[in-house]
């Protein structure tokens, strides 16, 4: 069986693309088997950028093909930010909790219609320096004026889906993979993955 390095260390990206992965014949594995650190220091707002390099890298530490995504968040009301900076937006080792509340914060008296958001994913697979797959994936969002829900990870909470009438941390797994950003670009690249692992 073919083996696919998940090239992050975000337990719930992990875990969102383990099950997708979860009926396709591919061995996956992850930094922490491999003993291996992934320190990829990203210097770029380019999501497609980032992605690509973080697949490359994992691939040259590993000599595994190696699976990589980068994530925007886009609020309109914010001219674009947090963007790619997300993760440290507002402040460097904080929690979820606090990014959130700090997005919120920022927020405050921007009426609904105002508060329009799309969660950006770029996903890029390694098979060499120069031999790679790309993808991109958007989700459409508002968001809410409150946090909602305990599950996924990140700005979940407070991100509104208007199309399914929940938050992000309300859903499932399986339902959050059902429409989220990270599927899209997943679910585009999996034919050309799976295609490419069997012919190595």
């Amino acid at each position: 069986m073919s083996r696919l390095l998940i090239a992050t260390t975000n337990k719930g990206k992990l875990h969102e693309i383990l099950a997708l992965l979860k009926d396709e014949q591919i061995e996956i594995v992850t930094p922490e088997e491999l003993g291996i650190s992934l320190d990829y220091e990203e210097v770029s707002d380019d999501i497609l950028s980032v992605a690509r390099e973080k697949a490359i890298y994992a691939w040259q530490k590993s000599g595994l093909p190696s699976l990589a995504e980068d994530t925007a968040l886009e609020v309109d009301a914010l001219g674009g930010l947090p963007g790619a900076r997300a993760k440290n937006f507002f402040g460097e080792n904080i929690s979820d909790a606090e990014r959130w509340l700090g997005l919120l914060k920022r927020l405050e008296g921007i009426p609904t219609e105002k508060r329009t958001a799309r969660f950006r994913c770029a996903m890029a697979v390694a098979f060499s320096e120069r031999d790679l797959l790309t993808a991109e994936g958007v989700l459409e969002g508002i968001i809410s004026t409150e946090p909602k829900g305990i599950g996924g990870f990140g700005y979940d909470p407070v991100f509104f889906v208007p199309s399914v009438g929940k938050t992000l941390a309300e859903l499932n797994v399986d339902e959050k993979n059902a429409i989220s950003h990270r599927a899209k670009a997943l679910r585009s690249l999996l034919p050309q993955i799976l295609n490419r692992l069997k012919s190595r």
